[in-house]
């Protein structure tokens, strides 16, 4: 009984998911950490399969599959199954749960991080460019030149990105991040532009969750561009504000969802081929950002034979209009 105990107690210590289930399917062991993250409530002596669980889960959990992941509530979870053997009996599975929300996170936010320096790179190498152009202007004695070179450079910015209609956002953040994509796309032989419709009063003040929320939506939008036949390839974002929330729609050239569900885990193939228009953790992961703040993150064109996806999202408390509002007061 002590040993039992000893077990348990060392079990509900720790921070990973322990599940054990036996040659039946019936589970022996859960832990605490077990049933907070896949919200379970007395599992031990049931069925696995009538736990409510998870296609990923369940597979995990009965050793269909080794390595998967999963997404349940709002957690992503990591899911790691080993099969128990002893002098050549098969005893059961044991299934391992690591939740790695906060990791995603982080991860999503140092790719924003990497993107803004690429962005903040690429400024510097076309504006020192810009600079030797200028100096060999005024040490050739052609200041006029020099002049209306400079004034061109101060009306421009200090470097021209790929992308069309950039100059509709007046905000520095969206401005450089959307350069920054825009520059990506590109290599991979997709063109980026800003929507017509677009239109942004305020200034971005929740940038990172914006750039995680936008940035999974555009690399989503650019990977289907790139799978689908239709040329040329393209990703337009249109920009908008309503109130202190930040409004955004991700349309693509790409194939559409073809009737899949793009929150939904990857399949097999899926894993094997990659990511397109988020099966795994990239929009769940959004989704929730976006509702923290009391927005959503939905599709509004799931596109077909004639167009590609169209996303939408809409993160609150994402704009500071006072500096507009002020703006317009002076």
């Amino acid at each position: 009984m002590a040993l039992v105990q000893n077990q348990t107690a060392v079990l509900d210590g720790v921070d990973d998911g322990v599940i054990a289930v036996d040659p039946r399917g019936v589970v022996r062991v859960s832990n605490a950490a077990a049933d907070r993250l896949l919200g379970l409530h007395d599992p031990i002596g049931r069925p696995i399969e009538e736990l409510g669980l998870a296609t990923a889960v369940l597979e995990a959990a009965t050793g269909a599959r080794t390595r998967s992941r999963a997404i349940v509530g709002d957690r992503m979870l990591y899911l790691d199954s080993r099969p128990v053997v002893r002098d050549g009996h098969a005893l059961g599975d044991v299934l391992i749960v690591r939740d790695r929300t906060d990791l995603v996170a982080l991860t999503e936010r140092l790719e924003t991080v990497r993107t803004m320096t690429a962005a903040l790179r690429v400024q510097r190498h076309e504006f020192a460019n810009r600079m030797h152009v200028a100096a060999g202007l005024i040490d050739a004695d052609r200041v006029r030149e020099a002049r209306t070179f400079l004034g061109e450079l101060v009306e421009r910015g200090p470097v021209v990105f790929p992308v069309v209609g950039l100059d509709l956002l007046g905000d520095p953040f969206l401005h450089s991040f959307l350069g920054a994509k825009g520059v990506e796309a590109g290599e991979r032989g997709v063109a980026l532009r800003i929507a017509d419709d677009t239109q942004l009063l305020g200034t971005v003040r929740e940038a990172e969750d914006v750039a995680t929320v936008l940035g999974n939506l555009i690399d989503n939008a650019v990977a289907a561009a790139v799978a689908g036949e239709r040329r040329p390839r393209w990703v337009e974002v249109a920009v908008l504000d309503d109130g202190d929330a930040l409004v955004f729609t991700v349309s693509d050239s790409g194939s559409g969802l073809g009737g899949s569900d793009p929150w939904a885990p990857p399949s097999r193939e899926q894993d094997a081929a990659g990511d397109v228009h988020g099966h795994g953790i990239g929009l769940p992961l959004s989704t929730e950002i976006a509702r923290r703040s009391g927005g959503d993150l939905w599709v509004i064109d799931p596109g077909g034979p004639d167009s590609g996806a169209v996303f939408a999202a809409r993160i609150g408390g994402a704009i500071d209009r006072a500096r507009h509002d002020e703006k317009e007061n002076t």
